[in-house]
């Protein structure tokens, strides 16, 4: 790593000085040389290269130093660091670290002042401190340092990491974005995937809008829903500032469909911002945004692929053949229909680099068949092949998220299925293209996974004669309706949420269920949010929200109600 890279970096006062003395007298400053691969091993730098050879006398050597930990940092270094030599009778060019004394890493630079041998007497001799010389030099060195300050400050305005205020503003102005001022309103939205379990992105500057379309907020940063979540909320503005705060529930449209996702909503109301948009905001905003906006980039192809609509997965290999100026794009497509490669097609085509070429395609693939074989707790379940079958499932949408070139491990898949109360233990094995038996394996590079077989062998089943114990503890906000105390609604709460406990559908316990069997609406208003459920069998626990997980029991399985809290909220929903 170079010690000065090709950027522009302000000088410090004493280093001026320095160069400036240096110079008056004379002197060669701020040459630089390579330090040599051997120099590690006692080799020496030959300075053959220098303007002003031979050299008489080296009177500053700069350059850096590797740490303990690999970092490495600024060091000068001294004459009990090294020392000139002429090795070859014609003058001194070469330099030689001694040892025990700090050496520079190989392939560092060192940057040089020198004495030539053939010099000219300096016009001045008096550059003591105090001196005239010395005093007017300083004065100039103070006024250089100033103004190299200035250009760094001129030099970091022109960069997205590092402008600030007006000159961040004309930056990002360069692609489309522009600072929210103070009072536009901001809403969160919420967005509901539908029953697609891939992974869904939502790009930053998704619209949403009321039923009218007067109403107008876009997202202001990029939103991934993983597989396995229901739904996420970002921030988004309005895209007229002096617009009226949305009400809650009204930014209902997209105008722009995303694939794989349901409905959007801004579950609050808008609020004004208090301030203008912050620095840090804005750069986070505009790197989002440069995403969408930049072209022929690999981050450009892959953002803009996956958008497409049947697109799972995008693989970009730059030089797959070892040739520069060749890129290879990898595809996995959830619908491979004309329509989608046609998309894709297009997309590549206002997205690629100009002079590159592209070859694209649908990722090959590698099957994978899974042996499941499941040990229930209890004493088993009534319906083993539902239970397979849900168990079938869930291992499909944990394989269909791994990624081309991706590993596929014993461990995330187990942990997908001891998500189901029913299930106490598992073994899992894998046989990748027919391959032997192995509790993990690994894709080929830019192969996507195909799901095969399941086969499941006989189940186990604890030891104990009966199922453990369920106990729930449960907690419902609400909001009282009209003249209902606190007291009152707890009462109709925790015997209707008994009730429901005691007979529990076929398909298991879940918060969306319950809610369903305690509504009462015309003495309270159930906040669906917030509540929670969490059941406790054998010491392991399970925790329900709304939309979120279920809860099976099994055979002869009953559960007891160990704590109810309704909490009673200010205010409507």
């Amino acid at each position: 790593m170079s010690a000065f890279p090709d950027t522009f970096a302000p000088r410090p006062y004493p280093d001026i000085v320095r160069d400036l003395l240096t110079s008056l007298t004379h002197g060669t400053v701020r040459e630089s040389v390579t330090v040599p691969a051997d120099v590690e091993e006692g080799g020496v730098i030959e300075l053959t290269q220098m303007a002003n050879r031979p050299i008489r006398r080296v009177s500053h050597l700069e350059g850096v130093v590797e740490l303990a930990n690999g970092n490495e940092v600024p060091y000068k270094f001294t004459p009990a660091d090294f020392e000139l030599v002429e090795p070859d009778g014609e003058g001194f060019n070469t330099i030689r670290f001694r040892d025990g004394g700090a050496k520079p890493p190989p392939g560092s630079l060192l940057v040089i002042n020198y004495y030539p041998v053939q010099i000219d007497p300096p016009p001045l001799t008096d550059l003591n401190v105090g001196s005239v010389a010395r005093t007017l030099m300083e004065a100039v060195s103070a006024e250089l340092a100033l103004q190299e300050q200035l250009l760094d400050r001129v030099y970091r305005s022109a960069f997205l990491e590092t402008a600030e205020g007006g000159n961040l503003d004309k930056v990002v102005a360069l692609i489309g974005v522009a600072r929210l001022p103070a009072g536009v309103p901001v809403a969160r939205l919420r967005f509901e995937r539908s029953s697609s379990n891939g992974r869904i992105a939502i790009p930053a500057g998704t619209v949403a809008a009321d039923a009218e379309g007067k109403l107008r907020y876009a997202t202001l940063s990029p939103l991934i829903l993983e597989p396995g979540e229901v739904a996420r909320e970002v921030r988004a503005a309005a895209l007229d500032s002096k617009a009226e705060p949305a009400v809650a529930s009204t930014l209902n449209r997209l105008e722009v469909l995303v694939a794989g996702i349901a409905s959007v909503t801004n579950p609050t109301d808008a609020v004004a911002a208090a301030a203008p948009e912050s620095d840090a905001d804005l750069r986070r905003r505009a790197r989002a945004a440069l995403k969408i906006a930049a072209r022929g980039t690999v981050d450009a192809l892959e953002f803009g692929l996956r958008a497409v609509p049947g697109v799972k997965d995008v693989a970009v290999v730059e030089e797959p053949n070892g040739v520069p100026g060749e890129i290879r794009i990898d595809l996995v497509f959830t619908d491979e229909s004309p329509e989608a490669q046609a998309a894709v097609a297009a997309r590549i085509q206002d997205l690629r680099p100009a002079g590159v070429r592209v070859a694209s395609g649908t990722a090959a693939t590698q099957r994978i068949d899974l042996e499941v074989t499941l040990t229930l707790a209890g004493s088993g379940v009534s319906d083993l092949a539902a239970l397979q079958t849900d168990a079938r499932g869930v291992l499909t949408k944990a394989l269909n998220a791994i990624p081309p070139g991706g590993a596929i491990r014993r461990g995330p898949l187990l942990s997908a299925l001891l998500a189901d109360s029913r299930i106490l233990d598992a073994t899992i094995l894998m046989s990748l293209d027919g391959g032997p038996d192995a509790e993990s394996v690994q894709l080929a590079d830019g192969k996507a996974l195909e799901v095969g077989t399941f086969t499941f062998p006989p189940t186990a089943t604890e030891t104990a004669a009966e199922a453990p114990a369920v106990q729930a503890d449960i907690e419902i906000p609400i909001v009282l309706v009209g003249a209902t105390t606190a007291a009152e609604a707890q009462s109709a709460l925790q015997l209707a949420v008994e009730a429901y406990l005691a007979t529990p559908p076929t398909g298991g316990l879940t918060v969306d269920g319950m809610i369903g069997a305690v509504r009462d609406e015309t003495r309270y208003a159930v906040v669906r949010a917030d509540v929670t459920a969490t059941f406790e069998a054998a010491g392991r626990f399970t925790r329900l929200t709304d939309g979120q997980g279920s809860y099976a029991l099994l055979q002869g399985q009953t559960v007891t109600l160990r704590t109810f809290t309704a909490n009673a909220r200010e205010g409507s929903l």
